[in-house]
């Protein structure tokens, strides 16, 4: 009698144990529903995409996202003996010394830069000042002609005065110095210069860009 009890028991737990695996009728195995939440868990599993912006690290190691806002000025260099444009992106807003020593690093390399020149030497100490009135003021350092060859002095006047006016809020230049003019003559200190002075200078119908296209 005892022996039939233990045997009645054991089958007992044999039942219960299949029936705790889901198997089913027809040989079919039924899901088991995951315990503690894991299926919330297994559904949020999935892949994302992180856009990530300009980052700078501070000394302490922290990192710090940062976007940086940019926009478009015009750099006028010598082409076969007239003036033509570069389009290249600063920091914004840029100011009138940025944009001027952008001008001095030359014309940008690759198939934009092609064909160009400079004739404003790059370490010449231009300084650059705006007034509420609209004119940009322009200190040429001393003996700044006599680092440029006689053709190119009116080519460094234009380049000067075209890249400042077509500058946000620009509309004349004067320098504190004279200044050769497209004909020739000088332009004496203090005297108002606008893009019409060199207008002559112009390429016609041919504008080079760089990175971007032409505002």
């Amino acid at each position: 009698m005892r022996t039939r009890i233990l045997a009645l028991a054991a089958a007992s737990i044999v039942v219960v144990g299949v029936a705790s695996c889901g198997v089913v009728e027809e040989g079919r195995v039924a899901p088991i529903n995951p315990p503690f939440g894991l299926d919330d868990t297994l559904a949020s599993s999935t892949s994302t995409s992180t856009t990530i912006a300009a980052t700078s690290t501070t000394s302490g190691g922290e990192t710090s996202t940062t976007g940086v806002q940019t926009e478009q000025v015009r750099l006028y260099f010598i082409s076969s003996g007239q003036l033509s444009y570069v389009v290249t992106a600063l920091s914004s807003p840029p100011t009138l010394a940025q944009i001027v020593a952008a001008l001095q690093q030359g014309p940008p390399e690759g198939d934009a830069g092609r064909g160009l020149r400079s004739a404003i030497p790059a370490d010449a100490m231009i300084v650059v000042n705006f007034t509420n009135t609209g004119i940009a003021e322009v200190q040429l350092p001393a003996g700044f002609f006599s680092l440029i060859t006689g053709p190119d002095q009116r080519f460094a006047t234009a380049q000067l005065v075209l890249t400042l006016t077509d500058s946000r809020g620009v509309g004349q230049v004067v320098f504190d110095i004279a200044v050769p003019k497209p004909s020739g003559e000088l332009a004496p200190a203090g005297q108002p210069l606008s893009r019409a002075d060199f207008a002559d200078l112009l390429e016609a119908g041919s504008v080079i860009t760089g990175d971007t296209a032409a505002p």
